[in-house]
């Protein structure tokens, strides 16, 4: 099987007058005044859903950030960016602190009504099966709050563990898809604080004994792509994020956008990063290998 992994796309508008909240009058700040709005591009953007296409594959999981502050114009944005492979690859889909920015856009499930075909229905973790043999579980991290932390309800985490130990997933390979990272690119616990999620260590707790078949953690947030580990030995989660996959061009920054194809081949996992070359316009195979030139 071959997964798409995409994450952090960030289509932008600027939200109207009457769409300001304090969060959002300081987010629109920081895109105008801190230049945050030239970190995305809608032209590799658009590269990623044409590279994803070409590749395609079995299935897609994207893990979060589609928007950057939750507003129904970038909603519609991506909708109409995602289409082409979303309504054409089987699609799993889950959402982003970017995408729960204000108490509207979480309470009011807002990225639920534009995209409920690939994120599924009731409470979480949500179940996807995509084969006899492998499942996706889908852990919900965020919330609206004021930093970009990130947290798991405590009945989340119990039910977690509740399906983990089920029979439903017994002899199935898991993916364990979230937007938060559980380790930073050195293995140690992800921060600072302001950005990360607040009982990580409970989730991992959680996820831990049932490394022998989990295949790999997927996550987002942190634009600059790596992989790392859970644990040590045989039962060591592999954790993987490949970077914004919506990212500008900006090689004197040595910043670009990534996206990764996973193959599954029984309980062997071989993962292919792919980077936004400029100079083409689109998206080839990361040189030397993945995650060999970095972030």
């Amino acid at each position: 099987m071959r997964i798409a992994h995409i994450t952090d796309i960030h289509v932008t508008r600027i939200p109207s007058l009457t769409q300001m909240t304090p969060k959002r009058l300081l987010g629109t700040a920081n895109l105008l005044i801190g230049g945050r709005r030239h970190h995305f591009s809608s032209v590799v953007q658009e590269a990623m859903v044409d590279g994803v296409d070409a590749l395609e594959p079995d299935v897609i999981v994207c893990t979060g950030d589609i928007t950057q502050t939750s507003i129904p114009q970038e909603f519609e944005g991506a909708k109409t960016l995602l289409a082409p492979i979303f309504d054409k690859y089987r699609t799993v889909l889950i959402g982003g602190n970017h995408d729960t920015y204000t108490q509207g856009a979480w309470k009011g499930q807002v990225m639920q009504t534009y995209f409920d075909a690939f994120m599924g229905t009731g409470p979480w973790p949500r179940v996807h099966h995509l084969s006899e043999t492998l499942s996706v579980v889908c852990v919900d991290t965020c919330r609206a709050h004021l930093t970009s932390s990130g947290q798991v309800e405590a009945t989340e985490l119990r039910r977690l563990r509740t399906i983990l130990e089920g029979e439903e997933l017994q002899g199935r390979g898991l993916l364990i898809a979230l937007h938060y990272p559980l380790r930073d690119r050195r293995g140690e616990p992800y921060g600072p604080p302001a950005r990360a999620l607040t009982n990580a260590e409970q989730l991992e707790q959680v996820l831990m004994p049932h490394g022998k078949r989990i295949h790999a953690i997927l996550h987002g947030h942190e634009h600059h792509g790596y992989r790392t580990r859970l644990g040590t030995g045989d039962s060591a989660i592999t954790i993987l994020n490949p970077g914004s996959s919506g990212y500008a061009w900006l090689p004197q920054k040595r910043r670009t956008a990534h996206f990764n194809l996973y193959t599954l081949d029984g309980s062997n996992l071989h993962v292919d990063r792919f980077a936004y070359c400029g100079n083409k316009n689109r998206f080839v195979p990361e040189e030397g290998g993945a995650y060999e030139t970095g972030g």
